[in-house]
């Protein structure tokens, strides 16, 4: 039988972290400014694993992507677009 999949399995072992990060040749430190995390965390993931949302975020480095840090703009599009969406539920 195999395991079902639950919001704690690992999808990469804390091997395969310290593999990402090593092969890449970026410090713990590095990592965690990529991943908006303290470097404690990097060395955390690299002995216990990580889950999806942090393979996620690997995978992202890993295609170039860079960070996301919303700006006044973006903010104001969300509230925007919150307001449209209850304008819309009113109408109807």
């Amino acid at each position: 039988m195999t395991p079902s999949r639950n919001a704690s399995r690992k999808f990469l072992t804390g091997e395969e972290v310290r593999a990402f990060r090593v092969s890449r040749d970026l410090t713990q430190t590095e990592l965690a400014d990529w991943l908006g995390l303290t470097p404690q965390a990097i060395g955390k993931y690299e002995i216990r694993g990580v889950t999806k949302a942090t393979a996620l975020a690997f995978a992202a480095i890993n295609r170039g992507l860079q960070p996301f840090k919303p700006t006044k703009d973006d903010m104001s599009a969300v509230k925007v677009h919150d307001r449209m969406r209850l304008l819309r539920k009113e109408d109807s």
